[in-house]
């Protein structure tokens, strides 16, 4: 790969700056840890770490250039004055990298529930067409079909940029970027040229972090204000959620492409499940077949990524017969490989999502059974209505926590059962591993049972550590040490 370069003059001249020096920036980082020589540091401030406090140590590795939010007295080399280096280090990546963006198609995708998936499958049907496709979600980013680790849901600007640029070395045309609100009001997609963008649904999350629902939806909206602002193609929204008329009126200007997952709507793409089939209406064109996902809200997510392949001009009726080879992506609805138990994990961590969880498992005369966690210092204001929700669901619910930071997980758990009746209460677990102990030896006596809350994650965060865990693993092991015998893993 290329190694790009810039002088510092160049990148500053974004701000109308200039400065006395003018080293050659070789790479640009917002973690001292990954300063060598000639990089230039973004001092950016988080929730628990100030990157000004890094500055010294980013110095001591190399560091060519500082961009900062204040004066950092005691250092020998240039530090560059701006008053938002979060937004500012966008707008820097994209320039250092040579504007990755306009040399592919990006789709963006965001919502509070299906993000994932649909970012899965709108990735997965890409390179079904043939295009050389990039995938960057909560589950890694992949560059024609080789892993790599995110740390967050939309990784943070330089990173993101970094990536993009890999794929444009690696001659990727189409990279499908999921989309967090939090990525949105943190400036993480500064920069980024949109071709497109899809909106899922907007249900209860994150109330710890916006204000309100309204605020909630505000910062959605700022994805496809940037498809707007970027000239994009086409956004493609949900017919049945309220919300997508705010994200149509924020992409002035912008076709827009309705799904719905009814036969009788008049949107261009419609997705009907039918169980062990879909029918695909697209433009009045009705095809039939059949396919892995569960439940209409994948119907529904599944349809959306045919919204942004039909922005990409992909040939939609060769297509569909690629559709019985999308699977879902890990920790979504994942059977646990072990014959003769039904055990599914899944990342279920909203009312809404739960809900749409546990009805896609909802089967006649055969009950269900389920570990029900929350994660500590998140949206609590959610608790309580998951546990009624469960409550309706299940027949016995394994109460537990995952995440629990520093919060104490006695709270978690009374907030979670505060609207559960109290005879559907199996166990409460303030130690995860314990709860999905007792879950497989329910699953060995033949019940179904489903444990949401982490899905494809692999560590816990415990304190101010994260801890490996990787809940497939525990649960095969536990199942194979119960029964007497290994498990398919």
């Amino acid at each position: 790969m290329n190694r790009p370069y810039k002088h510092l003059s160049e990148l500053i001249a974004l701000f109308q700056l200039t400065c006395e020096e003018d080293p050659i920036v070789m790479s640009i980082e917002t973690d001292s840890r990954q300063v060598t020589a000639g990089s230039l540091f973004i001092c950016v401030r988080g929730y628990t770490v100030d990157g000004h406090q890094y500055a010294q140590e980013a110095v001591g590795n190399g560091a060519a250039a500082i961009l900062a939010e204040e004066r950092i007295e005691g250092l020998t080399i240039p530090i560059i004055v701006l008053p938002d280096t979060k937004h500012a280090a966008g707008k820097v990546a994209d320039l250092f990298y040579d504007h990755p963006s306009q040399k592919l198609r990006v789709y963006g995708i965001t919502g509070t529930n299906g993000k994932t998936t649909t970012t899965k499958l709108t990735y997965d049907l890409f390179r079904s067409a043939g295009h050389r496709s990039g995938m960057i979600s909560t589950v890694g980013a992949m560059i024609d079909g080789e892993m790599i680790d995110t740390p967050n849901t939309t990784p943070e600007a330089v990173i993101l940029h970094r990536i993009l640029y890999q794929m444009v070395e690696r001659g990727v045309t189409d990279c499908v970027l999921e989309v967090s609100s939090h990525a949105l009001m943190e400036g993480r997609i500064e920069g980024v040229r949109l071709y497109a963008a899809a909106f899922t649904n907007l249900t209860h999350d994150h109330l710890d972090y916006h204000a309100s629902m309204e605020e909630y939806a505000n910062a959605k909206s700022l994805l496809f204000k940037q498809v707007a602002v970027s000239g994009g193609q086409a956004v493609v929204l949900n017919e049945a959620d309220e919300t997508s008329r705010i994200m149509a009126h924020a992409a002035k200007g912008v076709p827009v492409i309705w799904y719905a997952t009814k036969a009788d709507s008049s949107a261009r793409v419609t997705v009907e499940w039918k169980e062990e089939t879909v029918s695909v209406q697209l433009d009045g064109t009705i095809t039939e077949v059949p396919v892995f996902l569960l439940g209409d809200f994948n119907a529904a997510n599944l349809a959306a990524a045919i919204g942004l392949l039909k922005a990409g001009e992909v040939n939609m009726y060769r297509l569909i017969q690629h559709i019985p080879e999308l699977r879902l992506p890990k920790g979504r609805l994942e059977r646990v490989p072990f014959e003769g138990c039904e055990v599914y994990i899944d990342y279920a961590h909203t009312p809404d999502g739960l809900e749409k969880c546990l009805k896609a498992l909802s089967v006649p005369d055969e009950p269900l059974y389920m570990v029900l966690s929350a994660a500590g210092e998140r949206d609590r204001s959610k608790r309580s209505a998951m546990g009624q929700i469960a409550s309706q669901y299940c027949e016995g619910i394994i109460v537990t926590v995952h995440d629990p930071r520093m919060e104490n997980p006695k709270r978690i758990i009374t907030e979670l059962i505060a609207e559960i009746a109290p005879r559907k209460i199996i166990t409460c677990h303030e130690t995860r591993k314990e709860a999905l102990q007792i879950a497989a030896k329910i699953a060995l006596t033949g019940k179904r049972i489903v444990i949401v809350g982490k899905g494809h994650e692999r560590f816990e965060r415990i304190g101010m550590q994260d801890i490996p865990f990787d809940e497939m693993e525990i649960l095969t092991e536990e199942l194979g040490r119960l029964s007497g015998h290994e498990s398919a893993m």
